[in-house]
């Protein structure tokens, strides 16, 4: 039997930060990971792969929408959807090299095997030529993922009817795609599909798609998916498939009935722990598969920790690499990082993207706080108008007392990138006044940030506030 400080289940971002950040404090690591390559379900089926297909979309659909400059653009009937991801083998290639050089870098151990426990800290590694190897460990970090959910009704057969993950895998464009289900990934795919000029129509039981995010957000996200062409069902769910000879025949529980190519379900995840005999560790995890843990990433058992995926919500790459860290510096006695930062941004790879960081105005009504909100057309942006996606806006939410960043949501091209210097501003207690009387570089989409402010203090102006409304034309 090895023996190590820190035995690390799973490559993806939580595991690989979580090793790396074990090795830097000087722990003896070791790292199991169940596939042949590393990175988990965000390098190889997930985050980047789905990129990849959405970059390819949307350079088509930026493209067509130059029509009147000459240029005709169409997708073939016969091309895949691998061959349209083709930044993907290249992106992910260098994903797997830059993951392995840091962990060899750091001093880390890598097994190839499905790794499972034999006691508390005894973690078995089934090799793939049949053999096994003991580990002893005096803590154990679980960063094993989660895959997508295949509720038994729909017979999921990769054919006719798919999950996130194999439908990358489509021998062809579909004329017509049903997507049931409306959370980030349901979204995410019926834009991209619809960009490709895919017939859409998306399924889900709520009344408005991604109601966790700020209404006014999701309300936008809708009414681009309308003139993108998608189909929205909403407040019902598809109860029956029927596969006929070329189509699929879906009927919803209002007894509506629509027909599609290919069916998509996009369901949510389930964990992965099947295999790790969770219970010879005094472990059980959630009927959804999942591990509960503390602001320190603990499990129940106070030496095997979780994060990532695993853990439950958010469940995105850029959290899931902080939960990393933030358990292995708790479990290993460092002080870089204890906890998990209160501002975490949400990027959403819709076209056109949507990102969100602080509160929303439902939160904030529902708090009793007090607040205003400032925002900024993109369709007056000289930048988006440039790029050709003229589409969204800023949302500044503020105290209206002292002017503090409480909220930031836009949606619109690079929504994603736009979003971070919000939350810089609101981490380091900036106010309206630092957007209203920053300069800007010009054409930029950044400088909606300024307007959002003007707007914002213009409406505390209306109130009688006290915050200094800023010149307009003396901050120009």
């Amino acid at each position: 039997m090895l023996s190590y400080d820190v035995v690390v289940i799973g490559s993806g971002p939580a595991g690989e930060n979580g090793a790396i950040q074990a090795a830097l404090l000087g722990k003896k690591v070791a790292l199991v990971e169940k596939e042949a390559v590393p990175g988990g379900a965000s390098a190889n089926t997930g985050t980047i792969p789905s990129k990849a297909l959405r970059e390819t979309a949307l350079a088509i659909q930026q493209a067509r929408s130059r029509d009147a400059h000459g240029i005709e653009v169409r997708v073939s009937g016969t091309v895949t959807v691998p061959e349209l991801m083709g930044r993907r083998g290249l992106v992910t290639a260098r994903e797997h090299s830059r993951i392995r050089s840091a962990l060899n870098h750091a001093g880390v151990e890598m097994f190839r095997g499905i790794a499972s426990f034999v006691d508390p800290h005894t973690i078995r590694v089934a090799v793939p030529d049949g053999g096994q190897q003991d580990l002893h460990a005096e803590v154990v970090l679980l960063a094993t993922g989660t895959r997508p959910f295949h509720p038994p009704q729909y017979s999921i057969d990769n054919a006719r009817v798919y999950d996130s993950d194999s439908i990358l895998m489509l021998d062809r464009i579909p004329r017509s795609l049903a997507i049931l289900g409306g959370g980030v990934a349901g979204c995410e795919y019926a834009s991209i599909f619809a960009a490709l000029g895919v017939k859409v129509a998306i399924i889900d039981s709520k009344d408005r798609l991604l109601p966790w995010l700020d209404a006014e957000l999701s309300l936008a996200m809708q009414d681009s998916f309308d003139v993108l062409g998608i189909t929205r069902h909403q407040v019902t769910r598809a109860v029956k498939l029927e596969r006929g000879e070329r189509d699929v025949l879906v009927t919803l529980a209002d007894e509506s009935r629509l027909v599609a190519e290919k069916v998509l379900v996009a369901a949510g995840r389930i964990g992965n722990v099947e295999a790790l005999n969770l219970a010879n560790a005094g472990l059980k995890a959630t009927d959804k598969g999942l591990l509960e843990v503390n602001s320190h990433y603990q499990t129940t058992v106070p030496h095997v920790y979780a994060a990532g995926d695993l853990v439950g919500f958010p469940g995105l790459a850029s959290s899931s690499m902080e939960q990393g860290r933030v358990a292995m510096n708790h479990a290993c006695g460092g002080n870089r990082k204890q906890k998990l930062p209160e501002l975490l941004p949400v990027g959403i790879y819709t076209i056109p993207e949507l990102s969100s960081v602080g509160e929303s105005e439902e939160a904030l009504k529902a708090k009793g706080r007090d607040y205003v909100v400032g925002r900024a057309s993109l369709v007056e942006n000289a930048r988006a108008n440039l790029v050709g996606e003229a589409v969204g806006f800023l949302k500044l939410l503020a105290d209206p007392a002292n002017g503090a960043i409480l909220g930031v949501h836009c949606i619109g091209p690079h929504a994603s990138d736009t979003v971070h210097l919000g939350q810089a501003v609101m981490a380091l207690g900036g106010d309206l006044r630092f957007f209203a009387e920053t300069v800007f570089n010009y054409p930029t989409l950044q400088e909606a940030y300024k307007y959002a402010a003007f707007d914002a203090l213009d409406r505390i102006r209306d109130r009688g506030g006290n915050v200094t409304p800023i010149d307009r034309a003396a901050a120009k």
